[in-house]
């Protein structure tokens, strides 16, 4: 099998709930939603062309057992036999969707970020299969409006999350925190930009 990388990289998942434990990323080519506000526009574009014993080879350089699929948009891709081979070598794998297309793939965790963008595909931006499925729904922020968007019904985790992290955005979600008190509503802030790290 051949997959579209854009890059693949140690660092810190610097979002969500994992926030602060060090992952190997797999950044995925390809995006079907292509936000204005994206921080990875980069990953839009065609990467390399990589077969999964390529792939393994590159994650083996890194001495960690967590691996996060991410793009641009996985699922695009046909990831279910990279995820396979991984899970046999006993790596933990996420992965962050925009929640669009469907997979019944059981990863270790998944994060579903729904988009405006993602209305013209679902009601609330995202498959409702992944509600059961998915260990945590992360929204990011960019006026008030997104407020109006998010999916009141999700009893899993929900990160609210600043566009570009910027401060005036983020009081304006701990004012909204604190008038809503949902108890699984989390603000959480972009870890690596703060550190200025990949």
């Amino acid at each position: 099998m051949i997959y579209n990388v854009k890059e693949i990289f140690y660092s810190l998942q610097g979002e969500g709930l994992l926030q602060g434990l060090p992952f190997i990323f797999i950044r995925f080519s390809g995006c079907n939603l292509r936000c204005s506000f994206c921080d990875t526009k980069y990953a839009w574009r065609k990467g390399k062309e990589l077969t999964e014993k390529e792939i393994l080879k590159e994650i083996e350089k890194f001495k960690c057992k967590r691996v996060c699929f991410t793009g641009g948009e996985p699922y695009l891709q046909e990831i279910e036999n990279l995820f396979k081979i991984l899970k046999e070598k006993r790596y933990f794998i996420s992965i962050e969707t925009n929640g669009t297309i469907w997979k019944k793939i059981k990863f270790d965790w998944i994060t579903v970020s729904p988009k405006i963008e993602g209305k013209k595909y679902y009601k609330y931006g995202y498959d409702e299969r992944f509600k059961d499925m998915a260990d945590e729904f992360k929204y990011v922020i960019i006026d008030e409006e997104t407020f109006d968007f998010i999916d009141k019904s999700i009893k899993k985790p929900v990160i609210l999350q600043p566009v570009n992290n910027e401060i005036s955005i983020a009081k304006k979600i701990v004012e909204f925190l604190k008038s809503n008190k949902k108890g699984n509503w989390y603000i959480r802030l972009q870890l690596h930009k703060i550190l200025k790290i990949k």
